[in-house]
């Protein structure tokens, strides 16, 4: 997707925005989405529980977005048959292949050790600040 001598920098960019995301969801979803349900006379519990269907919806919609708009699969390009003459379907044994490679499978388990951190630290943050600061 990206020239060798930029991907790197490509994939910062696209981390950082995606950290800086998760604090501004933070903000956004108290005062934004929270706020106005409890001020519509719902119980702070229900509250929120509707504000959380929002993103839902909205990450959905996006889902379904680029599922339909995106061009590019691990085979072909979707919409240019010039490539090959016509698309191939990854098979199964495409992601096992890759799965193979143990950088690949390193890489994967840092990712999910790093966002499960981010996640965890996003929620406690904001209730350890209240209560101590």
């Amino acid at each position: 997707m990206f020239a060798s001598n930029v991907v790197g920098t490509a994939n910062a960019c696209a981390g950082g925005w995606g950290n800086l995301g998760g604090g501004v969801t933070q903000i956004l979803m108290v005062l934004v989405l929270f706020q106005p349900f409890k001020a519509a006379g719902m119980a702070p519990d229900e509250a929120w529980r509707v504000a959380m269907l929002v993103p839902a919806i909205l990450l959905f919609l996006c889902a379904v977005a680029i599922k339909l708009l995106c061009w590019d699969t691990p085979t072909a390009r979707r919409f240019d048959v010039a490539v090959t003459g016509k698309t191939q379907k990854p098979s199964m044994w495409d992601y096992v292949e890759v799965l193979k490679d143990p950088k690949v499978v390193l890489m994967a388990m840092q990712y999910s050790a790093c966002f499960g951190t981010e996640l965890a630290m996003n929620n406690v943050l904001a209730t350890h600040f209240r209560t101590y600061f």
